[in-house]
């Protein structure tokens, strides 16, 4: 029995278990990994080459229209300006970028240090509240960002510094009337002048006094003043009014009555012409026949004389009295005492003691007697 056992072979081993299929996703890694292994420096250098590439990227950058940039470079400015479009500047870490808005103009209010409106004394001693709003553009984008810690506030304090020496120097009627534009011109001029000394780099567009208004304790008297004020202004537009209307009709008189000189005065001296020229022509007619030109002017006396006469008859034998009435009353009747009278155009022969008419030079006195 030993001897069966011990010649029996020993028992064949288990088989050894099946490996299970790996899925597809596991595989590919797998040979990733190997292929990595086997190339260790090749994909060192790729990754080495893109995050050199991504660094470089990083220094591209863009400006906006209507901006400007400013590259610093370890800090020290580089380019003071850059102007809109697409740029290349050194990685970060090295140069830095800063855009302003330089295209625009930006609006700023000026009052207190509260916000609440500025209190301002006039030359003359009075107190007013104002309020101011300042346009102004960036021109130098490196001088702006880098020049001042903060150029609102330096903006600010120039204006009102401006604006206090501006309303100081005016008195409070000026200022609350006619003088705002003189007093925004002065404000804008001085404040730049302070932003340029500085080297603030913004350039001021425009100041505009929103309002200027005494306080509210003394908005009463204010309101009182500028109606006497507005009184005083209408009463002289008044008297300017009359004063022009008067001075239209005074003109227009001294006008007229010089048009009628002139009128008088050229009638006078076409009626002196013509008497002129008559005397010429008569002149020359006396130096021709004297005598004619003699009898001539004779009668034509006697027929201007003669029907203003006034002729008395006298009763024959009567004496001629001296008071004869001639006034226009008395020989208005026909008569007179003692004789009677012919009006204004009548004749009678004369009585006794009276001579006859003369005649014309040269002519016989006229017989004594009447018709």
């Amino acid at each position: 029995m030993a001897s069966d056992g011990a010649s029996l072979p020993p028992p064949a081993p288990p088989p050894p278990p099946a490996t299970p299929a790996l899925p597809p996703s596991v595989r590919i890694v797998r040979a990733a990994a190997a292929w990595c292994r086997r190339r260790r420096r090749l994909l060192g250098g790729l990754l080495l080459a893109a995050a050199v590439a991504s660094w470089i990227a990083d220094g591209i950058y863009a400006v906006a229209n209507g901006s400007s940039a400013v590259v610093r470079r370890f800090g020290r400015l580089a380019e003071p300006r850059v102007g809109p479009g697409l740029h290349l500047a050194l990685p970060p870490g090295i140069d830095s970028v800063a855009a302003v808005k330089t295209g625009e103009v930006l609006r700023q209010q000026v009052g207190g240090d509260d916000g609440a409106p500025l209190q301002l004394v006039t030359g003359d001693e009075n107190l007013i509240e104002s309020m101011l709003v300042v346009q102004y553009r960036v021109t130098s984008p490196g001088s702006y960002l880098f020049r001042s810690e903060d150029p609102g506030a330096l903006l600010t304090r120039a204006v009102r510094a401006a604006l206090v020496d501006e309303i100081a120097r005016r008195p409070v009627d000026e200022v609350l009337t006619s003088g705002k534009a003189a007093i925004q011109s002065e404000v804008r001029r001085k404040a730049q002048a302070t932003l340029q000394r500085y080297g603030a780099g913004l350039s001021l567009v425009a100041v505009s006094l929103q309002a200027v208004t005494p306080p509210a304790e003394a908005a009463a008297a204010f309101l009182e003043v500028n109606d006497a004020r507005a009184q005083a202004a209408r009463a002289v537009n008044d008297a300017e009014s009359r004063r022009e209307t008067s001075f239209n009709l005074a003109r227009g008189r001294a006008e007229r009555e010089q048009d009628e000189a002139r009128s008088w005065a050229d009638a006078r001296l076409q009626k002196a012409r013509g008497a002129a020229s008559r005397f010429e022509q008569v002149l020359a007619q006396a130096r021709l026949t004297p005598e004619q030109t003699r009898t001539d002017f004779y009668l034509d006396t006697v027929r201007k004389v003669l029907p203003r006469a006034r002729i008395v008859v006298l009763a024959p034998g009567a004496a001629p009295k001296l008071d004869i009435f001639l006034s226009q009353d008395a020989t208005a009747g026909g008569g007179a005492p003692g004789g009677l009278g012919a009006g204004r155009g009548g004749t009678a022969a004369p009585g006794p003691g009276v001579p006859g008419l003369a005649g014309p030079p040269g002519s016989p006195p006229a017989p004594p007697g009447g018709e």
